[in-house]
């Protein structure tokens, strides 16, 4: 099978064959030039238009256009011009002068029409190169973007799925002493949280009912390590379903609510949890009761990098397609994440 760079090559030196074809034909029926003289001719011509040509395209393109060093390029590139011109006067006029064609073609006015073929030939191949080297450029530019990305975002999930595990081996130490029954129902869903995280959130979207069913299972599990010391509100419209997002990012709020949420013995602690669907806008909302003398401050509230982790994600995932909203006030924690799907 023919590589591409062999394909490239053999379309070069097809396009150069033509060339002399043409220009030996054209010399011999227009001028009734002999075919050696003909083809000495178009040679001449070659040798002065292709290799300014491939100068300025293999040389100059990539070593200072590339580069950004547009001054110098400037500058080569008419030299390069120049001498290929000269080069052109000073090989073919004494061959036209040889074969009698002085008076037809005068130094003076050849000077101007080398100008112009050369022209063609030279800014066709630098331009054509140049546009090459910038869509590669900007191809590369883009992969290395892409992957810079992937590694962050896998990087970003590396630091949320311990910080998960170690709050759920947590609650399940505090039930094995609460209650030994309630652990090994709550153990069970540990399981189906460890399943999800080592088998499905590997990809960059899932569905949405995939990520709910793992929310169900942690908002249960918390249910059961707070029992009756908390309220707990937990809605999922029927809206919420037949679109993907990404992994693991609605969870860090909702445990935040659970680790956060008030202490109070003498009235209600309370957290609401809400997800709706409407529009391809897909919105959770999260609320937690706080006490705001033990609260700890905002930059601390996900362990010291949960939030910036979660924005961090939002912002490489869905820039300039969410919006994060945090209000602590009133002795309330609330968040509200809006992402508009595809």
């Amino acid at each position: 099978m023919m590589t591409v760079f062999l394909r490239y090559k053999l379309y070069h030196v097809l396009f150069w064959v033509i060339y002399l074809a043409f220009w030996t034909s054209y010399t011999m029926y227009s001028y009734g030039t002999p075919p050696g003289w003909a083809l000495l001719g178009a040679l001449i011509w070659f040798v002065s238009q292709g290799g300014t040509s491939y100068a300025a395209a293999y040389w100059l393109v990539p070593k200072y256009f590339s580069a950004r060093r547009y001054g110098v390029f400037t500058l080569l590139l008419l030299a390069v011009y120049l001498a290929g011109v000269c080069l052109l006067m000073a090989l073919f006029l004494p061959l036209v002068h040889y074969l009698g064609g002085e008076e037809a073609l005068r130094p003076a006015s050849f000077f101007g029409y080398a100008l112009l073929a050369n022209f063609y030939t030279l800014f066709l191949f630098a331009g054509v190169k140049a546009i090459k080297e910038k869509v590669q450029t900007d191809r590369r530019a883009q992969l290395l973007e892409k992957e810079r990305t992937e590694n962050e975002l896998r990087f970003l999930k590396s630091q949320i799925n311990p910080h998960f595990l170690f709050n759920a081996i947590n609650s399940i130490y505090i039930l094995i002493r609460k209650d030994p029954e309630f652990a090994a129902g709550t153990l069970a869903r540990f399981a189906d949280m460890l399943r999800y995280q080592l088998y499905e959130c590997n990809a960059e979207e899932i569905p949405v009912e995939k990520e709910i069913a793992y929310l169900h299972n942690y908002v249960a599990m918390e249910k059961l390590r707070k029992g009756n010391s908390v309220n707990t509100r937990y809605q999922v419209e029927e809206q919420v379903q037949g679109f993907s997002i990404a992994p693991l990012l609605i969870i860090p709020f909702v445990e935040n609510a659970f680790k956060y949420v008030s202490a109070f013995s003498h009235r209600d602690n309370n957290v609401e949890i809400l997800l709706r669907y409407r529009q391809r806008l897909f919105e959770l909302e999260v609320a937690n009761t706080v006490d705001e003398h033990l609260v700890p401050p905002e930059d601390n509230l996900y362990g010291g990098i949960g939030l910036e982790n979660v924005k961090r994600r939002l912002a490489l995932i869905y820039n300039g397609r969410h919006q994060l909203q945090i209000d602590n006030s009133a002795g309330q924690y609330r968040v509200l994440l809006s992402i508009q799907t595809s």
